[in-house]
């Protein structure tokens, strides 16, 4: 079995082209992404949230297209997701009934994580609606979009509410280009403050901690309930000795190989889900390590085993 731990927006026009004009809202991420240029005034920021909008509207696939890139792909279930860092950004992403309601379509291949903005005062009620009412199976923070470090009360009740509920948390982990936020606010440290504080919460660390990634595994080693995601990474970059991903190697083959997962995020990337699939089966990890980054252990985390 394979399962994209963290695969993409839903393919609703609007739900799809507005992570894109966010993009186009953090300075950094529209250079490193898009290959434009770095807007230097509001109205030119404005400008270029709206073209990154309308040009993301004409790569929407339909439902049919985006079946069809999980089956080709060989993908047996994908966690498609939203995000919400309306409060501090301003822009506007798709709200967590959406998500529940597309992935109501095809529910046996596809399930939903919410997103939540812990600056709002309903936001540990908002955990409660997802999972109960909605059926969504996690929640996504990237606290540098948010403006806010990993022990913040904000976020705390959030994580306090997920670990009562057994659901776990994604959070950004690794390096952000938004050149508003200190580059380092996502480094791996705040995984271990959140684990120490919420020792029974299912944490995971989204994107691996890039280029952190022996402080990473350390710290998962630490503790039992920390995942490692590797979406918004090309897996074939993976070898290449001075790109800092030799830990993730060994030790994720090895006393980690059940809590690294695979995801893709394949929607930001820009790129096929089947080549980040077919480039993850080409790393030097033995069958079983593979199963398990691919699909056993993402399928322990979301309770589909």
């Amino acid at each position: 079995m394979i399962i994209d731990a963290l695969s993409g927006s839903i393919p609703v026009p609007d739900a799809f082209a507005a992570p894109e004009a966010g993009l186009g809202r953090l300075r950094g991420y529209r250079e490193h992404f898009m290959g434009a240029e770095r807007p230097r005034t509001r109205a030119e920021m404005l400008a270029a949230m709206d073209g990154a909008y309308q040009e993301a509207l004409t790569r929407t696939p339909s439902e049919a297209e985006f079946l069809a890139k999980i089956d080709d792909a060989g993908i047996d279930v994908a966690a498609v997701y939203t995000e919400n860092y309306e409060t501090r950004l301003g822009a506007v992403n798709a709200s967590n009934d959406t998500v529940a309601e597309w992935v109501s379509h095809n529910p046996d291949r596809f399930i939903g994580i919410a997103g939540i903005d812990p600056w709002q005062d309903d936001s540990a009620a908002e955990v409660d609606r997802a999972v109960h009412e909605l059926g969504l199976k996690g929640v996504l923070l990237s606290p540098f979009k948010q403006g806010l470090a990993a022990g913040h009360p904000r976020l705390a009740r959030v994580f306090a509410r997920c670990e009562a509920l057994g659901v776990p948390v994604m959070v950004h982990c690794g390096v952000n280009w938004f050149s508003e936020t200190a580059y380092d606010l996502g480094h791996p440290k705040g995984i271990d403050d959140i684990a120490m504080g919420f020792p029974d919460l299912k944490l995971v660390a989204v994107h691996a901690g890039w280029p952190w990634v022996l402080d990473m595994m350390v710290i998962a080693w630490r503790h039992p309930n920390v995942y490692i995601d590797i979406s918004a990474h090309r897996p074939k970059h993976f070898t290449i000795p001075e790109a800092g991903w030799g830990p993730l190697l060994h030790y994720g083959s090895r006393m980690l190989a059940d809590r690294v997962i695979f995801g893709t995020t394949w929607t930001l990337l820009r790129t096929e889900p089947k080549e980040l699939v077919d480039e993850t089966r080409t790393l030097p990890l033995s069958d079983a390590v593979l199963d398990k980054w691919m699909g056993t252990n993402a399928a322990r985390l979301f309770g589909l085993d």
